[in-house]
């Protein structure tokens, strides 16, 4: 459950920038591709999420 609680919040905050990043482009006047954005903000989230297991699950195993 812990592993997909650090997911969802590091999806919700990767989410929460890219929603800034577009309006700031779109304020300037830049029109960003949702494909492209899109699938880095979930590659992005997945590596994120996968590191931070990944350090948690190392600490336990060294207990």
């Amino acid at each position: 459950m812990k592993r997909f609680l650090k997911g969802a919040a590091v999806t919700v905050i990767i989410l929460i920038v890219l929603i800034a990043v577009n309006v700031i482009c779109n304020l300037n006047g830049y029109e960003l591709d949702a494909v492209a954005t899109g699938t880095c903000a979930s590659v992005g989230a997945l590596l994120i999420a996968e590191g931070l297991t990944r350090k948690e699950k190392k600490k336990h195993d060294q207990e």
